[in-house]
């Protein structure tokens, strides 16, 4: 699919650490930038919460992660009041918010926390919605028909709307999601011959949906090439042009290869990028409330994310819950604060740190102790750590001292992004070196992604106190490609869901949007059935590792709410916690056969802070 991967260090992979947004983080985020943004609000004051008694229907408040119902349920001051048989909400309600208005849900309808996504990337992808959409997926959907034709007629639509001196921007671009070749054996190529087809009259450059690669046509490379006004320049590795064409085709890989390109963007489409954010925020978060979402957790947040995301939030009300993870490598580590528990909810909190190990699976850079089994040959993905060009086989001392300083030196609770199987070694052997040194004992340390998996492995994870995240579109999504031409029989060691869960283990289920779509009612599905969706038919990937629809629910509720640090604010609807909700036309657990129906199960309400944030009319 891809020329041989060469590691550097600050390799850029999924959405776990965006290249763009790395090349370019002083012109999306610098104080200059900031200042252009809106700063008078946007929105009217948000409604006040209400004061409500809900019966009828089907009511889960999850507490404690249980799936029981309850007949009734009450809500004051944006909090949860009471809940539990009718007679005794009602008295309480009487009680102690006299004035209170009684709805009855109808037949079928069901209550329950807001839905919870616990890895996601807001500011990412808000910032690439402008771009044009390459992706393979329409909605919660593949994209039906997604080849090249698809992209060459995507593209070729978009042309005649380049402004003069603008470039075709694209984003999503996946050859993992496309029909196979050689007999299913291996990804189709994408290159500089393949664009050049499409289109030589304007410059286009398309990020990869696994973000360690740019695809340029010619005429994006030529400009590429001889632009040296931005610092980084792509002539001292090609002296000549022509060598900078036939050895890249048009392929850019890694910082030393994406960066120069990133910086050749024109300038008013990087601005473009800034000014457009409010927006496309704001229809991300539209997006989430739609989808049953209350809660997200951004799994890579920067201090200028942060700043952007918090600027949007002055000037907006509230529709969601917002905590992340700070994204943290060797250069920031020093500056990195001891931890301190939230105690009080506020939005944008920091929960958790967050190295980046390796890469993504489907786009061939996730470590692996051995070869990828599609084209290019000997390709063992990569791993951002130790010395470069090097397959370390046991964890680099620059690994295990990172970890060490962010655990035992600085008491964080971590996240390690690990897909390959080696990285994933990797990540449980650093925590188990360095969470004995830990002061504070019991902090809830994640792998994210957790890919693939070994039963042992899972064992020295749950004596760790180490809960995986796991990423289930990569079964759902790509777990065709994986079994025909990725990774064939070690498919199976894909997202052990119901092994974890064996082993005593609180397991979550995650979109890393925009690796795949958000929507945890889609990812309980798929949990359920892990039916690969690429295919006709219902293949089942691994059934053992099929999950109950009660499993799936608390994933998405109570143990994701447990697993970024919220359960005393959100994941359940205990008394005290906020009053976020749904309200689904559809039980999820008394759905008979689940596969591409859970996903579209009705969205009815969401609520956030006792107030309706998203009503479906």
């Amino acid at each position: 699919m891809e020329q041989p991967h060469v590691h550097h260090h600050s390799c850029t992979q999924c959405a776990c650490n965006n290249p763009i947004l790395a090349a370019l983080k002083e012109e999306l985020f610098g104080e200059a930038t900031l200042a252009t943004l809106p700063s008078e609000r946007m929105e009217q004051t948000k409604a006040a919460a209400q004061t409500l008694m809900f019966s009828g229907g089907t009511i889960r408040p999850m507490i404690e992660g249980k799936v029981d119902t309850v007949a009734a349920i009450g809500i004051a001051d944006g909090q949860v009041a009471v809940a539990g048989d009718e007679d005794k909400v009602k008295n309480y309600m009487e009680q102690h918010h006299p004035g209170f208005r009684q709805r009855v849900l109808k037949d079928g309808e069901t209550l329950l926390p807001g839905l919870i996504e616990p890895h996601v990337h807001i500011v990412p992808t808000a910032l690439l919605m402008g771009w044009l959409d390459l992706g393979g997926f329409d909605g919660q959907e593949l994209r039906k028909g997604y080849s090249v034709e698809m992209i060459t007629k995507l593209i070729r639509d978009q042309v005649p709307s380049v402004k003069k001196g603008e470039w075709l921007l694209g984003y999503g671009l996946d050859p993992a999601l496309m029909p196979l070749i050689d007999d299913n054996k291996n990804l189709v190529t994408i290159n500089a011959i393949l664009l050049d087809k499409i289109t030589v009259e304007v410059p286009v450059l398309i990020l990869a949906a696994s973000m360690h690669t740019l695809y340029a046509n010619t005429p994006a490379l030529e400009k590429i090439y001889h632009n040296t006004s931005n610092g980084v320049s792509a002539n001292p590795d090609y002296p000549k042009l022509i060598e900078y064409l036939e050895k890249t085709h048009g392929r850019l890989q890694e910082a030393p290869g994406m960066d120069p390109a990133i910086k050749t963007i024109p300038t008013q489409q990087v601005k473009d990028m800034a000014l457009q954010s409010f927006e496309h925020i704001k229809a991300f978060l539209k997006t989430a409330n739609e989808r049953g979402v209350t809660f997200l957790y951004d799994a890579g947040m920067t201090g200028g994310m942060k700043a952007l995301l918090e600027a949007y939030l002055e000037i907006h009300n509230r529709v969601v819950r917002i905590g992340a993870a700070e994204i943290c490598d060797a250069k920031s580590v020093d500056s990195l604060k001891p931890y301190k528990k939230h105690e009080k909810y506020e939005d944008v909190y920091i929960g958790n740190v967050k190295i980046v190990s390796d890469g993504s699976n489907q786009g061939l850079t996730g470590y692996q102790s051995e070869p990828y089994l599609c084209k290019p040959k000997e390709n063992y993905g990569i791993f951002n750590f130790g010395a470069p060009d090097t397959r370390p086989k046991t964890p680099p001392s620059d690994y295990n001292n990172l970890v060490e300083t962010v655990i035992a030196g600085k008491g964080w609770p971590l996240m390690i992004h690990a897909n390959g199987n080696r990285a994933v070694q990797f990540a449980i052997d650093v925590y188990a070196n360095n969470i004995p040194k830990q002061q504070e004992q019991g902090l809830r340390h994640r792998i994210e992604h957790c890919s693939l998996l070994t039963q042992d492995q899972l064992v020295v994870m749950k004596k760790l106190g180490v809960s995986p995240s796991f990423l289930i579109g990569h079964v759902g999504y790509w777990g065709y490609a994986f079994e025909q031409a990725i990774f064939q029989d070690k498919s199976n060691m894909l997202d052990l869901c119901k092994s974890a869960l064996e082993q005593g283990m609180r397991i979550t289920l995650h979109s890393d949007h925009q690796v795949s779509p958000l929507g945890p009612l889609r990812m309980m599905e798929q949990s359920i059935t892990r039916i690969t969706e690429a295919i006709p038919g219902e293949h089942v990937l691994n059934e053992v590792e099929c999950i109950t629809a009660e499993q799936a629910l608390t994933a998405i509720t109570y143990d994701a709410a447990w697993q970024c640090n919220a359960e005393q604010w959100t994941g359940s609807l205990v008394a005290g916690n906020f009053a976020d909700f749904v309200i689904l036309a559809e039980d999820p657990l008394k759905v008979k056969n689940p596969y591409k129906y859970m996903r579209h199960i009705p969205v009815l309400e969401t609520w956030v802070d006792g107030t309706p944030v998203y009503i479906n009319k």
